[in-house]
């Protein structure tokens, strides 16, 4: 753990935004045109205290009195320098937290640091010792939050913005004794050239030992493909895939006719021919406008992503009078879509509105627990089969679906936590095995660190969970409410802690690769880590 700042160091930091008018006045000038937010930690800052022979000598504190540049020379800085110098390392490091920025662009700011005061000392080796404190104060708060709970879950997030450099960002998950669910990133790995699934948990591995709550996890979520494969006698934990990559691996393995890539293909090519031809755009705005379509802009999806698929699609058919009055103003016949592949596309993009209206109901934000991948399954299926009579694609990839998810019933975390989600309980009532019997033996499990109850009085309890009326109500807020079932808790919090996704709801909903993603990649791995780390936490 780093000992953090010295004294000096700490009373140089200790000052407020807003000290006096004038001070304030100057980070007015250097922020205008910016915008910059709050930072992401808390200070405590005070002025120095004038000694008795200060206030004699020169009728009031030093702070009243301008120092000469003899004295700003002879004497210790004043508390006047060290504020300002705090000031700007604060801004500078809100900025590279808060927008992944490098600490290289250090150096770009040590001009205008000048210019606000000559005696300002900021550079790049005095912003990554900040950094480095900051990050071991953060990294003490959420080693004590996750210390105050016994089960928690691991999400695992294999990442790259150029295919060549991989990382690994490993989060913990929980939900509290106020049942709040918690999110934390814990580390981000550097791959380098190594990423066999075994290579993958072995940072696992690591970095749970590291944050001591190996012996805490029994669940892993992650985008990455084969890690159950691993040699049990490696690590014991349960890996469970991403649902919104398997949603994208199963629209891949849909598309995969050639038939139907091809004609992505050139859809994806229409994209590039007036995204690299400034006129053609210019005249398929005045086409749009002249026969009143939709103001929408053509988007490209370079790979085989559901959602940016489903939005390139829908787009190019609404625009597609307009598009094709500036192909044959360009004399670009091989680009048109006849109307049997305009119809292709119709029956793809009916298919993906299913897609986008099942994962809608995942929320928007945060992480949604695993609870709610039976019932989405469910329903996905049945709008599916609506469509297989007249629309070869959902046929397809209904038939996808029952490969991937056809025996997620029997999977003990989804069938257990689906049955102690009040909303969709009764999604697993007609499993073969007996989720009741199921949740009694666990509940007798856990009797060493819950109360004593008897057999009877255990199932009379959960009978009457069972024969509860389904609401819509959140399932955090119905255990936190309702008492009655509090034998269940501890049961309950261990199951649905286990979230559905290995990133972020509002991730799984964007459109193209995640800008955040290039930044991420521009970070020097020494610091990145510690960046991300602060920058969501």
């Amino acid at each position: 753990m780093d000992p953090g700042p010295s004294k000096t160091h700490t009373n140089s930091r200790r000052v407020r935004f807003d000290l006096d008018h004038r001070r304030g006045n100057r980070h007015q000038r250097f922020s205008h045109g910016r915008n910059y937010s709050s930072p992401p930690y808390k200070r405590v800052y005070r002025q120095r205290a004038c000694s008795e022979g200060e206030r004699k000598g020169s009728g009031g504190c030093i702070n009243s009195r301008p120092l000469r540049s003899t004295e700003s020379q002879d004497h210790q800085e004043s508390p006047t320098n060290r504020d300002d110098d705090s000031n700007f390392k604060t801004l500078l490091l809100n900025m590279i937290i808060k927008n992944l920025q490098p600490l290289s662009i250090v150096t770009g700011f040590q001009d205008l640091a000048s210019s606000l005061h000559p005696s300002l000392n900021i550079n790049e080796s005095s912003i990554q010792t900040e950094l480095q404190s900051i990050y071991s104060q953060k990294r003490l708060e959420v080693q004590n939050a996750i210390n105050a709970e016994s089960n928690l879950v691991l999400s695992a997030e294999l990442w790259s913005s150029d295919k060549t450099v991989f990382y690994l960002t490993v989060s913990c998950h929980l939900i509290n004794e106020n049942w709040m669910q918690k999110s934390y990133v814990l580390d981000t790995a550097h791959l380098l050239i190594e990423r066999t699934p075994e290579h993958v948990v072995k940072h696992l591995m690591r970095i749970s030992n590291e944050w001591n709550i190996t012996t805490k996890i029994q669940v892993v979520v992650t985008n990455i493909d084969d890690l159950k494969k691993v040699d049990k006698s490696i690590c014991q934990w349960t890996f469970i895939p991403c649902f919104g990559r398997t949603l994208d691996k199963v629209f891949r393995e849909t598309l995969g006719e050639t038939v139907w890539k091809h004609l992505l293909g050139k859809c994806q090519q229409i994209v590039s021919f007036f995204h690299q031809n400034p006129k053609a755009s210019e005249s398929l705005q005045k086409h749009r406008s002249h026969l009143k379509l939709q103001k929408n802009n053509l988007i490209q999806s370079t790979d085989l992503r559901w959602l940016p698929t489903l939005h390139m699609l829908q787009n190019i058919l609404e625009l597609w009078p307009a598009i094709f009055k500036v192909f044959i103003d360009f004399l670009e016949e091989k680009l048109c879509l006849n109307k049997n592949e305009r119809k292709i596309l119709e029956d793809i993009l009916a298919v993906l509105k299913i897609l986008k209206m099942v994962t809608e109901e995942m929320g928007s934000q945060g992480y949604s627990p695993i609870s709610m991948i039976i019932p989405l399954v469910q329903r996905l299926q049945m709008e599916l089969r609506k469509l297989e009579m007249e629309n070869e694609i959902a046929k397809t990839l209904s038939a996808r679906c029952d490969h991937h998810f056809g025996n997620i019933k029997q999977n003990h975390w989804f069938r257990v936590s689906t049955a102690l989600d009040p909303r969709y309980k009764t999604c697993v009532m007609d499993s073969n095995i007996d989720v009741k019997a199921e949740i009694q033996s666990l509940i007798k499990g856990n009797r060493h660190t819950t109360h004593s109850y008897d057999t009877r009085s255990e199932e009379m309890i959960l009978e009457k969970y069972w024969t509860f009326k389904r609401n819509s109500e959140d399932p955090l807020d119905f255990w936190r409410s309702r008492v009655e079932f509090k034998q269940l808790a501890t049961v309950t919090r261990k199951y649905l802690t286990v979230v559905s996704t290995a990133i972020p709801i509002e991730r799984v909903h964007q459109l193209e690769k995640s800008q955040a993603m290039n930044w991420r990649n521009c970070l020097d791995p020494r610091n990145l880590s510690m960046i991300l780390f602060l920058k969501n936490n």
